[in-house]
């Protein structure tokens, strides 16, 4: 049996946030998917092909390896085998 009176619901624990080491792991996680603008600086994700910041082509190589990734819709880098983000309507 539990001590909180019927009727009422039972308050939820508060979620402790991230430590700071997990947020940096995170972060970099994230930033491995992010490419930056060369002509404006803005983060785009990486599998976008042009800057939504100035529509500045965006370099398409994979994170890990360098080399250039195969049209969108591929899951994997064809050099190295890392797993590609999903593209914007993919399923």
């Amino acid at each position: 049996m539990s001590n909180v009176p019927e009727g009422k619901p039972r308050r939820k624990r508060r979620e402790r946030g991230p430590t700071e080491k997990e947020f940096l792991e995170r972060l970099e996680v994230l930033e491995r998917f992010m490419v930056e603008c060369q002509a404006c600086q803005a983060e785009n994700p990486q599998h976008w092909q042009y800057c939504a910041v100035c529509g500045t082509r965006l370099a398409t190589a994979c994170p890990v390896c360098g080399c250039p990734l195969p049209p969108l819709g591929a899951r994997y880098c064809p050099h190295c085998g890392m797993e590609l983000p999903k593209g914007e309507g993919e399923g």
